[in-house]
């Protein structure tokens, strides 16, 4: 049976692949340019190109749609891949498990379950609504895993990675965009990837959306206060106000449009993962202050 997992290079999808390895089973990792994991079938391919992208599922059984693309690039590369991905399944009559955010709820007001309803109010928000759509309606089993944000070994891009842990790690204070005293869900990268391995491999995950575990929700400021216990780095951080992000967007293009998703930071964002645990069992998240010392370590180290 063989496992390809879509963007495997880097984020999500790397450490997917890492823990199919792991576990002795044929993955084929698929990027453009290579930095796979030990013990993976090392598969070269554009998935903006979709003959490309069916030659490099075909025999699969199972199909980790898993590709990060950076912000400002969303609408005009993400619809494609998701298509060429559903295409390449449907040819090989394997499975998609999609590795997905939280966006397309909207703005929201109390924890989110998988039956709060979508409300994009953005257009990322609405990208996001309308690839899970498409998803569904493919004709082979398909199985979403939406993460909150996460951070680890391998989490580049990671929202709090880089403004709390990576500048913490090195002796620098942490940097937030948006008020400190509310609570929000972080996910450890590794506890997530478990996740999306478990969805892949049950078939009761068929067909539905799955809020995929993490540890408990802290604010902003617990989460920098714990991380400064861990590292021994007490300095007090940064808070940007709004309209500096987006002066910032005018320089860096990662930021631009960041102001959309000020309502994930200004109010509690609080994931309910328990229909997750009731059906497939419990699966332990890791304590923060464990995958805080395991991200610092990653970040110094790179």
């Amino acid at each position: 049976m063989t496992v390809v997992v879509l963007g495997a290079g880097r984020g999500i999808g790397r450490e997917v692949a890492r823990q199919l390895a792991e576990a002795g089973r044929e993955v084929r990792a698929v990027t453009r340019s290579g930095g796979i994991p030990e013990g993976t079938q090392d598969v070269r391919a554009d998935l903006l190109d979709r003959e490309a992208t069916m030659r490099a599922v075909e025999g699969a059984t199972v199909v980790h749609l898993t590709a990060g693309v950076p912000y400002p690039d969303w609408s005009a590369v993400l619809p494609t891949v998701v298509d060429n991905a559903v295409a390449a399944a449907e040819a090989a009559g394997a499975k998609i498990v999609y590795a997905d955010n939280l966006y397309a709820y909207g703005p929201v007001a109390g924890p989110l379950t998988e039956s709060t309803p979508e409300r994009p109010a953005g257009p990322k928000e609405e990208l996001r609504s309308a690839l899970g759509k498409r998803l569904r309606r493919a004709n082979v089993p398909v199985a979403i895993g939406r993460s909150t944000d996460y951070y680890g070994p391998g989490g580049v891009g990671s929202l709090n990675g880089e403004l709390i842990i990576k500048p913490m790690a090195r002796g620098r204070g942490a940097v937030w965009f948006g008020p400190l005293d509310v609570p929000h869900a972080f996910a450890f990268l590794a506890d997530t990837a478990k996740a999306q391995v478990v969805l892949g491999d049950d078939e009761r995950a068929d067909g539905k959306v799955w809020h995929t575990p993490a540890a408990g929700a802290l604010t902003v400021r617990e989460f920098i206060a714990l991380t400064g216990r861990v590292l021994g780095n007490h300095r007090k951080p940064l808070r940007l106000p709004r309209k500096a992000v987006a002066a910032l967007g005018l320089f860096d293009r990662r930021l631009r449009g960041a102001t959309e998703l000020d309502h994930q930071r200004s109010r509690p964002w609080v994931v309910d993962h328990s229909a997750f645990e009731a059906t497939f069992g419990p699966l332990p998240a890791t304590p923060h202050d464990e995958a805080i010392a395991r991200t610092a370590r990653w970040y110094r180290e790179s």
